[in-house]
């Protein structure tokens, strides 16, 4: 990481969000199909759940700083899970997606999920379904539905879509919208089935939803996403392989969705609560290891360039590729300036988006490193 004063100054605005286009996108219809979307959403939920909201939803409100708390801990996981902020590129698609999953998917996966486990049970029977319903149907309609919001999203804000870490983030707050709305869910049947003490009951599951929501719907829709959008972006890549690399994430998802639900062995309590969690964080753990190496290809393409000089040696910028490097290239700026910790942080983020930048004016996404590196 370079010292301040290294290299020539680079334009740009530090506090707003790099982005191109506009959220209103009036001569799309996709746009005019998801704005009737999200408005309509909340009515098809409340058309099917208007007595649970009745007579629950004031005891459920005791549960509204924990929900608040989830949304603002996970959305900054999510953050911290984009090391090279590509989310100053992805304001729009963020928010638009976040509002699909909280107003589109409640309502949509309710009505799924009642018709998905009614078949279960004609077809294998009352015993079968009481164990394997939920493992079943959530996954089949529930990412689906989440699935829908990414993509049209994707295509929407396709212009600005460069690098796997994209549909990670989008797919991501999908999820994340559809989590907040399932625990508001979750909070109103838990004060409907405690009469006696419902404010009590209600903040429990609001706490356990909190504590298991480690790999819940942001963690799968953010495998999706991932998926969504290198069928959408990588045009240097055959059909197939596209096909194939948007199943394999999708896939995952549908995996994490199904290990989640599915019926516990027999066993301790406490480790029986816990294993989905953890199996769900393994297969997570592997496809997020892949998506970060793309993230640092392609930083090592860009540092290459010799445009990149400006704002550095190429050895001063490696250091932006992990944690422990960022760590000691801040210690060492702060000994070598009069920088203190916030300081030192804000000038790296700084340097990370001049860095960004650099990518900007190419029209396509940047895959093919090894000649991006030769010019």
């Amino acid at each position: 990481m370079s010292r301040p004063g290294a290299g020539a100054p680079v334009a740009m605005t530090s506090a707003g969000p790099i982005e191109a286009g506009s959220w209103f996108q009036p001569r799309s219809a996709l746009f005019w199909v998801y704005c009737p979307a999200v408005l309509a959403g909340p009515l098809i939920f409340l058309a099917q759940a208007a007595g649970m909201v009745r007579y629950g939803g004031a005891e459920a409100m005791a549960a509204l700083p924990v929900t608040a708390a989830t949304l603002l801990f996970f959305g900054w996981v999510l953050c911290e899970l984009d090391p090279f902020r590509a989310r100053r590129r992805l304001v729009a698609p963020i928010v638009l997606g976040f509002l699909w999953g909280a107003s589109v998917w409640p309502g949509v996966a309710l009505w799924a999920n009642d018709h998905v486990t009614h078949a279960v049970t004609n077809l294998a029977g009352d015993a079968f379904a009481s164990d394997w319903q939920a493992a079943i149907a959530a996954p089949i309609d529930e990412e689906f539905i989440k699935a829908i919001g990414i993509a049209v999203v994707a295509v929407l804000f396709r212009s600005r879509l460069r690098r796997p870490v994209d549909g990670f983030l989008i797919g991501g707050f999908v999820g994340l919208g559809a989590q907040i709305s399932e625990d508001v869910l979750y909070s109103v049947q838990a004060a409907l089935a405690a009469p006696q003490n419902p404010v009590a009951d209600v903040l429990i599951v609001a706490l356990l939803r909190l504590v298991t929501a480690l790999t819940s719907h942001w963690a799968m829709s953010a495998l999706a996403g991932v998926g969504i959008v290198v069928l959408l972006i990588r045009t240097d890549r055959s059909w197939g392989w596209r096909v194939g690399c948007c199943a394999l994430f999708y896939g995952l998802a549908v995996l994490m969705h199904f290990t989640f639900d599915a019926p516990r062995p027999g066993g301790p309590g406490w480790l029986m609560m816990v294993l989905p969690v953890i199996i769900d964080l393994a297969i997570f753990t592997l496809a997020y290891r892949w998506v970060l190496g793309t993230e640092r290809k392609w930083l090592r393409g860009i540092i290459a360039q010799p445009i990149a000089r400006g704002l550095g040696a190429e050895a001063q910028l490696a250091a932006l590729l992990t944690r422990r490097s960022r760590r000691r290239a801040r210690s060492g700026l702060r000994a070598a300036t009069r920088m203190d910790r916030r300081q030192a942080r804000r000038y790296e983020r700084e340097l990370i988006d001049r860095v960004g930048l650099l990518a900007e004016p190419r029209p396509q996404p940047m895959w093919n490193y090894q000649q991006t590196s030769e010019r």
